[in-house]
């Protein structure tokens, strides 16, 4: 977080014996990043406190109530304070004086006081830490460069001394902390939120844009008001429009009494660093394999995967299941290759199964981004592009979860508890669990995809994969459906391991019908999807993931009939139209929100990645340029960069080692488990949430902490009126202990590296 424009002459007046730690950590993304408590881990919060600043701040021992002081612009102020302090808020309590003697001369009393409270983080316990912040908005401005003194009530506090610096980065504007393309649409947002005192004043409607090297202005422009009271974010919102501004560089806003952004950049190139650090995430995510030098990032090096004798054992549930085909419980099978999931080590087959679709259909839009042969991986210089080494990675394994009697797909390789180590240390077996329909419909397509990718450079391959493709299809086709529609997958008992639960497997064997019809061109999966397509109802307002894959069939269909082969035009319309609905329900959520965020217009919705995710829309705008040639989709796309990338309440890149400032704390061992004190760099986190499942006690202390109160109070009608509650757009806690806010899976990290691979060339 950046706190605070406070001079480092800074001190306390205070009868309280303490040191005052003056804290500056400069730079945008790869500081190290200390702590207000010494016993804690996992804590940070984007605006809470001094662990995230890039700019001078006050911190204080754990031992005295206030943590810091933060200004959010010349007339407001927020203090956060221990949770464990008794504190008051009477406004007649808090005075600001004026040091200097040309200054104001009379005491200032607030005319706003508002009061907040979160969790921001956990102890080495897993006790959480609870911030309470006061918020404070006087009736006169800060002058720039002036001594202050602000006075608090109690006996124990005394003031804190300051000096207000105008020129240093506010969290009031928020921008895309990596930057902007050339021409596309370029804004910043403005507005910050009071607590219980609701939203903060704006008084200017100018700003200005500056180029960082000269100092000189390029650019001014007036704020357009949004919104006077935001629900989502709980701002007095206004959109900054500088999208006139193309020349490359590097700039940033500036606001008369709110102070200046952070630096961004406008390049046509300038999302290329992103795609190459997410896509990287693939390499240190690898099984079976050393993750060593020069190919590792520093510090992430690890001698090997999971030990091979424990991976994997067959789990008696495999045994009790429809699809059991003389397995011994305990028997071993040698696995390898492929990708660990999530934060933990398990591998699943049908969250693996996405990344295929979005590299694949990244190439298919604008394949030239995405064929680098130089991304830092050990094949890299090999002449293959590296997402084929990798995706070769992946299928390796995907091979290897084949039942070669029968073509049927084991669903996972999971543990049956969570490790807590690194990969080589593990000491507890990986088990192979049931074949589904699910997964061995995805596999077929995938598999497809596979085949097809890599026809021309290793055609031998090709074929081998292609027939596993073709001896799942026949596994599905001769199958009963298990689970049946309707019914979803449930853990054995005393197993812990992801569900990834699916009451249909209609959509994934329509998938690969269409990729294999694309990639070995026979009549029978056209007929096939087509008697599917008749049976189900597509929703294109869910897009590819573990259990929705309609949208990725009729993608692979629509291109099918690119590729010169015959697919009726009424089914074609009907394919197009799909994916068109499904780019324009983006675009106009994206309209519809404050924050410009495709995402559904029920607050109460949001969460896993829905907000935080938020390029998760650029392939399919994308692919509806692609079908249609509207420009506007292509320009839109770039857009869904900008709340990942900090355009949002929290003024927090939601990817690790990205922007100025970051999440410290994701939930993946890879990184939680090693030396460094930096993440591992390209993760991004789901970010906001706003209920977090109370299966854990750290989701359901979360919970209770907010002030004002996490459930929204209910209007005359029975709904919610979430204006009254903790905004959601702000409910994200960089903690490791919180998985849907801080656990992204292997498919989020291909949607979010084809997202930034395929921006770059759209000026071009």
């Amino acid at each position: 977080m950046f706190n605070l424009r406070l001079a480092v002459t800074a001190f306390l007046i205070s009868n309280v014996a303490a040191v005052t730690a003056i804290c500056t950590i400069l730079g945008t993304s790869s500081t190290a990043q200390s702590s207000w408590r010494s016993d804690a881990v996992g804590i940070t919060s984007p605006l809470a406190s001094c662990s995230n600043a890039n700019s001078s701040c006050i911190s204080y021992p754990a031992s005295y109530p206030v943590l810091y002081l933060q200004a959010l612009s010349s007339a407001t102020l927020t203090l956060g304070i221990d949770d464990a302090a008794d504190i008051s808020l009477m406004p007649d309590g808090y005075r600001l004086h004026a040091l200097d003697s040309d200054a104001h001369s009379n005491p200032m009393q607030p005319s706003k006081l508002g009061h907040s409270r979160t969790v921001i983080g956990f102890d080495s316990k897993e006790t959480p830490l609870i911030e309470q912040r006061v918020h404070i908005y006087f009736p006169i401005e800060m002058r720039n460069g002036r001594r202050y003194r602000l006075d608090f009530p109690g006996q124990t506090l005394h003031g804190i001394e300051f000096t207000y610096r105008e020129d240093s980065i506010s969290p009031t504007i928020q921008v895309n902390q990596v930057g902007y393309l050339p021409k596309s649409r370029k804004i910043a947002f403005v507005g910050n939120w009071l607590g219980t005192a609701g939203a903060m004043p704006v008084k200017t409607k100018h700003f200005e844009v500056y180029e960082e090297s000269s100092g000189n202005k390029v650019y001014s422009g007036y704020l357009k008001s949004i919104s006077s009271s935001d629900p989502w974010s709980g701002n007095r919102l206004y959109h900054a429009d500088f999208s006139s501004l193309e020349k490359r560089g590097r700039y940033f806003l500036r606001i008369s009494g709110i102070g200046r952004s952070d630096s961004f950049t406008i390049s046509k190139d300038v999302y290329k660093p992103v795609f190459r650090k997410t896509f990287r995430l693939f390499y240190h995510s690898r099984n079976s394999s050393p993750v060593s030098r020069p190919f590792a990032d520093p510090g992430f090096e690890r001698p090997g995967g999971i030990p091979k004798p424990l991976s994997g054992l067959v789990h008696e549930a495999v045994l009790k299941s429809p699809f059991a085909n003389n397995e011994a419980i305990d028997s071993y099978r040698p696995i390898s290759g492929g990708w660990f999931d999530a934060g933990d080590y398990g591998q699943y087959v049908a969250n693996s199964a996405p990344v295929w679709h979005a590299f694949s259909a990244g190439h298919d839009l604008i394949p030239a981004n995405l064929m680098s042969d130089d991304m830092g991986i050990p094949e890299s210089g090999n002449g293959i592009p590296d997402i084929f080494d990798e995706l070769e990675w992946g299928m390796n394994w995907l091979l290897a979860m084949q039942d070669k009697g029968d073509g049927g797909i084991y669903s996972r390789l999971v543990p049956v508890e969570w490790d807590t180590q690194l990969p080589h240390e593990v000491s507890t077996p990986r088990y192979l669990f049931e074949k589904t329909t699910h997964t061995t419909a995805s596999f077929a397509a995938v598999a497809a995809i596979h085949a097809r990718l890599i026809a021309k450079i290793r055609p031998h391959r090709a074929q081998q994969v292609l027939a596993a493709a073709e001896a799942a299809w026949k596994f599905v086709e001769t199958t009963p459906p298990w689970p049946a529609e309707g019914d979803q997958y449930r853990n054995p008992a005393g197993v812990h391991a992801g569900e990834y639960p699916d009451k249909s497997s209609l959509d994934n064997r329509l998938w690969a019908a269409a990729e294999l019809y694309r990639s070995t061109g026979k009549a029978s999966y056209l007929d096939t999807f087509d008697a599917l397509f008749r049976q189900i109802t597509i929703d294109p307002t869910a897009l590819v993931s573990f259990k929705d894959q309609a949208l990725a069939a009729c993608w692979a269909m629509a291109m099918a009939n690119r590729d010169g082969l015959q697919v009726d035009q009424a089914l074609l319309k009907k394919l197009k139209d799909t994916l068109i609905a499904s780019a324009d329900w983006l675009l106009r959520k994206s309209d519809e929100n404050p924050y410009l965020a495709p995402i559904h217009q029920y607050i109460g919705f949001t969460g896993w990645g829905s907000f935080a995710h938020s390029t998760r829309a650029v392939l399919p705008l994308l692919q509806a340029h692609a079908l249609t040639f509207d420009k506007n989709y292509r320009n839109r796309a770039s857009e869904m960069t900008n709340i990942q990338l900090g355009g949002n309440p929290q003024s927090l890149s939601y990817i690790t080692g990205v922007g100025a400032r970051y999440p410290m704390h994701p939930l993946s061992k890879i990184s939680q488990y090693d030396q460094n004190e930096e993440p591992l760099a390209g993760i991004p986190v789901n970010g906001p949430h706003y209920h977090l499942p109370g299966i854990w006690a750290s989701t359901r202390a979360v919970n209770a902490a907010y002030q004002p109160a996490e459930k929204a109070l209910l209007d005359e009608q029975g709904k919610p009126r979430f204006g009254s509650s903790y905004p959601v757009m702000r409910r994200f806690i960089d903690s490791s202990l919180l998985p849907p806010m801080s656990e992204p899976t292997i498919a989020e990290y291909a949607r979010t590296a084809v997202g930034y691979g395929l921006l770059s060339p759209i000026d071009e």
